[in-house]
């Protein structure tokens, strides 16, 4: 288990946050229509971080895997 799995959300204090590789065909198909795609370019986006449960978008990047 890696830190990113264990991470809770700012949001709503879930412990559901998500990388992309995590993530099920359906829950990527929400986040690909959440307000911030238009922000950030799709190839980024895998990078972030989103809780399935408020749909929270966490803009970090994974490359800072600090708990």
């Amino acid at each position: 288990m890696t830190n990113q799995s264990i991470k809770i959300c700012p949001r709503c204090g879930s412990q559901k946050i998500k990388s992309w590789t995590e993530m099920t065909a359906d829950e990527k198909f929400v986040v690909e229509r959440l307000p911030m795609s238009a922000e950030y370019a799709r190839e980024e986006r895998k990078k972030h971080r989103f809780c399935t449960r408020c749909w929270f978008e966490d803009a970090v990047s994974d490359k800072s895997n600090i708990a």
